[in-house]
């Protein structure tokens, strides 16, 4: 059993039906059950009076020459079918069933107890039918006689089961089952502390749908109540965003009034036609479905998935043109090349971008931009320090650009490793047309790759020079996070970097000289140790290690830095200039310092003659710092640069 231990109040799909316009639908002839009567579809009485008066006599005429009539209603009580599975859910939820496993359905302490298999089993011994399996694997392998994989979408039938793989491979069972409700919902008894839960089929971790038998019987054409409201089915599935007898069906196949109320069920308009699963399963083989939910057995060489549920696959780029199909969220599809058509907005974003697509069962149609997510994946750029390098799948062909601007299919093609570094490169992969996604690399001196900044901003160059000299490295996830704040730890560990010593044996000398919050396994313990050690950080009970690093801070170390290498300062030291206009802000301890890396050209104020002596660096503005810092010492000294690291 997989526990579903988040269990989250129900809140219904809140997507429009996107681009639909109401169509009506011609109706052939119904085809019954055997064992049904053979009552034709029925309109609203209001459109067709005389229906009421009809029906009431061949009622009396059926009692008074005593012709048999097979109803499905004279047999409720033992007649299973897809709606009354689904509303058996809907009421379980509603009830508040608990999970207990290995329960069926029994009452404890007044409250009807079940496992996620014996919630289906509960609804088949309610109607005193047998034959339905205890466990999940037994009930979607034995009562299922036909199944599909979410990935390339669901039927629109109600009382589908819903199953999870055990292992990821339908061939080693299931490991949790439910109840297909409609409009892309589950209902469900989940686990112990969590119990029944209803809710979208895409946050349910789904993998299959199964259509039951076991006696099981489905509508084929007409109208049924469900859930204390009407739906409407049309070849075997139910009707959404379209018009039937006047009633407008909302994306969630109820019919409404005008007021985007549900609409009363009319009973004279409902259908006691039924056909059996057979019959189903054999309709679902000749429009595309698999009939199986093992993903390694599908063979469609899909590029995209539906990203939105009920959505119009389209016979033409345009939101008038007629709907080929309704599609599932999450179904597969293969799109051609780009083209443009009618503007859609969704979601705040408008695209007159428009795919033309396949689905797995074969549909041809159009789908626009903004319902798709594309598969294609973007090309993985790298550089060994002398070339460029792009990778992308088989079939994939790359194209690319480095001056800035997006790239297209007429853009330069990638056929082999580009000699060019210190740039931004911009790369497209695209297969059958439709292109991926941008992957945009910055490439360092050194070959060092970055996602998050490109070659044009004002300190790329710092940032270059600062990673080549090995100054600073990136953050993570390709990452160089040039405005994240630096900082004091992360200074201190800059400024041996830049020292070109190494610290690794540097300690603390005794208990005195360490930080209480500073752990000895600390990334930056020894250069902190070093850093105390030439006197650029002072002994104290704390080092505040997180703490950003304040601009008068950076140059108070960088002048004792100084200070340590014995260059000699004094020509420095009496020419500091004009005050800076925020001059009383700058610490009496710091001042000096900071007169003196303005002289030498390693910091500048922040605008109007300011210097902003507690504000933080970002680093970007590190780098340049610490870069300009590193050549005015080699003009002050140039043997110094015997000890200072050379760019690699």
């Amino acid at each position: 059993m997989l526990p579903f231990c988040n269990h989250s109040p129900f809140l219904p799909d809140q997507f429009s039906f996107w681009d639909a316009k109401p169509f009506y639908r011609n109706f052939s002839e119904i085809e019954r059950y055997p064992l049904m009567t053979h009552y034709k579809h029925l309109k609203k009485p209001s459109r067709r009076p005389g229906i009421r008066g009809l029906c009431l006599l061949l009622a009396a005429l059926t009692l008074c020459v005593g012709l048999p009539v097979w109803q499905l209603g004279a047999k409720a009580a033992s007649t299973p079918t897809n709606l009354g599975l689904a509303q058996h859910g809907i009421n379980a939820y509603n009830e508040g069933w608990q999970y207990s496993y290995g329960g069926k359905g029994e009452t404890v302490n007044g409250v009807r107890v079940s496992d996620c298999a014996g919630l289906i089993y509960a609804y088949f011994s309610d109607l005193g039918v047998g034959g339905c399996m205890g466990g999940a694997t037994a009930q979607a392998t034995q009562n299922c006689i036909f199944s599909g994989n979410l990935e390339d979408g669901i039927p629109r039938i109600h009382g589908l089961a819903l199953t999870i793989f055990e292992t990821g491979d339908p061939a080693d069972g299931y490991s949790h089952i439910g109840i297909y409700i409609g409009n892309n919902e589950s209902c469900e008894n989940s686990d112990y502390g969590t119990n029944m839960v209803r809710g979208s089929i895409y946050n349910r971790s789904w993998n299959s749908w199964h259509l039951f038998d076991n006696g099981v019987l489905y509508p084929r054409e007409g109208w049924y109540e469900f859930d204390g409201k009407m739906v409407h089915y049309s070849n075997y599935e139910y009707d959404v965003n379209t018009v039937v007898d006047g009633y407008m069906i909302g994306p969630d196949g109820f019919a409404q009034l005008d007021d985007g109320t549900p609409a009363p069920v009319d009973p004279f308009l409902l259908s006691d036609s039924y056909v059996s699963a057979e019959e189903v399963r054999t309709w679902l083989s000749t429009n595309g479905w698999s009939g199986t939910d093992d993903p390694n057995q599908t063979n469609f060489d899909y590029n995209a998935t539906v990203s939105h549920s009920s959505v119009n696959l389209r016979s033409q780029p345009t939101t008038q043109s007629s709907v080929v199909s309704l599609l599932s969220k999450g179904a597969r599809l293969k799109l051609g090349a780009a083209i443009q058509g009618s503007a859609v907005s969704i979601d705040g974003r408008t695209s007159d971008i428009w795919y033309p697509a396949t689905t797995s069962r074969g549909q041809e149609g159009y789908i626009s931009a903004l319902l798709v997510e594309l598969s294609v994946t973007a090309p993985i750029i790298t550089s060994d320090g002398e070339s460029v390098a792009m990778m992308a799948g088989d079939g994939f062909d790359i194209y690319y650009t480095t001056d800035g601007t997006e790239p297209t299919q007429d853009s330069t093609p990638y056929v082999s490793p580009v000699y060019q570094l210190r740039c931004t490169y911009k790369a497209i992969a695209v297969r059958d047309g439709v292109a991926g996604p941008v992957s945009t690399a910055t490439v360092m001196g050194n070959g060092a790759v970055f996602n998050d900044f490109a070659y044009d901003q004002w300190y790329a160059e710092a940032v270059d020079q600062a990673v080549c000299l090995g100054l600073f490295g990136g953050t993570g996830g390709g990452k160089f996070s040039p405005k994240t704040k630096l900082s004091r730890a992360q200074f201190v560990k800059v400024l041996a970097n830049l020292s070109g010593e190494d610290v690794s044996g540097y300690e603390f000398a005794d208990k005195l000289s360490a930080f209480e919050d500073v752990p000895a396994n600390a990334y930056y313990y020894h250069q902190l140790a070093w850093a105390v050690s030439i006197g650029v950080v002072s002994p104290s009970k704390t080092f505040n290690p997180n703490g950003e690093i304040s601009r008068e801070q950076v140059c108070a170390m960088l002048d004792r830095y100084l200070a340590y290498t014995g260059i000699d300062t004094t020509d420095i030291g009496s020419n500091f200039g004009e005050p800076f206009s925020d001059d009383q802000e700058i610490s009496s301890w710091a001042k000096d310092a900071v007169y003196r890396m303005r002289s030498l050209g390693v910091v500048n104020g922040v605008g109007e003659n300011r210097f902003n002596p507690k504000g933080s660096s970002d680093r970007s503005v590190a780098c340049t710092m610490m870069v300009n810092f590193r050549k005015y010492v080699l003009s002050l000294d140039s043997s110094a640069g015997d000890n200072l690291p050379a760019e690699k």
